[in-house]
């Protein structure tokens, strides 16, 4: 039998096969392939519909608050989540989570702090920062990233972005304030201090922005994740369950294993001692034992999914590579290489090599400055906790003296209860 002929029959029967199973198999297909199509288009409906606003924080002059006080405003935050009904979720499009946007923008030697959200969640957004910190003021503002060409790059600017990923899995925290302290003086050290310090030496019309998005999850998709790490570090790791009949037999193997292991090689009874049954505090080294309970420790801790991106936008003639170089040592210090570290993603970096260089460049710059524009969080995303975020966008305490932290010009008083009234 030669190809052709072989060839032929296999057609057939796959034609066979078609026709007498189109009929329930073709409706299955197209009824997915609607759904996906129609929850896109009423989530895209649904987005239009949303109302976003920008509020700049401007922080009090005598703030000694640690990171620790942010993360209360994210917990705070975190209570917007809810479980979309059928309705909402088919025919409103309610398909996400609402997203924040927490942003500083460094220009003119000045560091700026902004919170974007929507219209409707601005009361709860401003109650739960003033809640931490009375003396601070919250306004709503223009959006910065007007003050630069829509276009950019264009023959007169130029920029530099990046998104941060994760290098471990996302239940490995980063580096968090708590290691931020004085060995002497047991003192907070400001991590945004070096970030304000870049700030203060921008030439003018350069700018640094940094966004981070985070939106809301559920306490189910985030701790089965850590869950699963902790149970792997303490040498107890959960196996998957396997169906009854394969555990029978998976059992029995294993017992007539262990028969023949003692009959043929016997075992003295001090030796049958294994290291996984002594204590887990004499099984772990200390960093070992730091690593746990670092993660372990996020268990009691509400998650945010999260991008993390970076932008350096100047005049193409003044443009200098140091100034996105130095915020990438502001990040680096969030880095712990035995726990986890925010690497940036080379699918977004605007880089190219090789080939084509000029139109990839202008490619990947384009398409991560409209992804900061719009707040679209395409790309790399983490789970990230509340002391996580806390770490990298909280009010900075009075130790950073840079003058290029915007602050309330005048701390705020309440009238004396004596004041004469006519």
């Amino acid at each position: 039998m030669d190809f052709f002929t072989l060839l032929k029959q296999e057609v057939e029967t796959t034609r066979q096969a078609i026709s007498a199973t189109w009929w329930f198999i073709f409706p299955v297909v197209l009824f997915y392939l609607f759904q996906i199509m129609w929850i896109k288009y009423v989530w895209g409906e649904y987005k239009k519909s949303l109302k976003y606003m920008l509020l700049e924080i401007k922080p009090p002059r005598d703030i000694e608050k640690s990171p620790k006080t942010m993360e209360q405003f994210f917990i705070f935050l975190h209570g917007i989540w809810s479980t979309p009904n059928y309705f909402d979720y088919y025919l409103k499009g309610r398909v996400k989570q609402s997203q924040f946007a927490l942003e500083i923008q460094g220009v003119n030697g000045e560091m700026h702090f902004y919170i974007r959200t929507e219209e409707r969640y601005r009361n709860l957004v401003e109650s739960a920062l003033y809640a931490q910190y009375p003396d601070a003021e919250m306004q709503e503002v223009e959006d910065y990233t007007r003050s630069v060409p829509k276009n950019i790059p264009n023959p007169d600017w130029n920029m530099w972005g990046t998104d941060y990923k994760f290098s471990k899995a996302d239940a490995y925290p980063i580096r968090t304030y708590h290691k931020f302290q004085e060995e002497v003086t047991k003192g907070m050290i400001e991590p945004l201090a070096s970030l304000a310090d870049i700030i203060s030496t921008l030439p003018p019309g350069h700018q640094l922005w940094i966004q981070i998005l985070i939106i809301p999850i559920k306490d189910k998709t985030w701790r089965p994740e850590v869950q699963k790490i902790v149970a792997k570090l303490a040498g107890r790791e959960v196996k998957k369950e396997a169906m009854a009949i394969a555990r029978f037999f998976l059992e029995a193997i294993s017992v007539i294993a262990s028969a023949f292991k003692y009959i043929f090689n016997p075992v003295p009874e001090e030796e049958e001692k294994k290291k996984d049954e002594q204590p887990l505090q004499f099984r772990l080294t200390p960093i070992e034992k730091e690593i746990l309970q670092a993660v372990e420790e996020s268990l009691n801790k509400k998650a945010f999914k999260t991008k993390i991106r970076n932008i350096y936008v100047a005049p193409r003639k003044t443009f200098k590579k140091v100034y996105y170089q130095g915020v990438d040592g502001f990040v680096h210090q969030f880095n712990d290489p035995n726990l986890n570290t925010l690497d940036k993603d080379n699918e977004t970096k605007t880089y190219a090599n090789y080939f084509f260089v000029k139109y990839r460049m202008l490619w990947a710059q384009r398409k991560i400055w409209n992804r900061y524009l719009t707040r679209d969080d395409d790309g790399p995303n983490m789970y990230m906790n509340t002391e996580e975020l806390a770490t990298l966008f909280h009010l900075p305490d009075m130790s950073a003296l840079s003058p290029s932290i915007a602050r309330v010009e005048a701390k705020k008083g309440g009238a004396p209860i004596n004041l004469p009234v006519e």
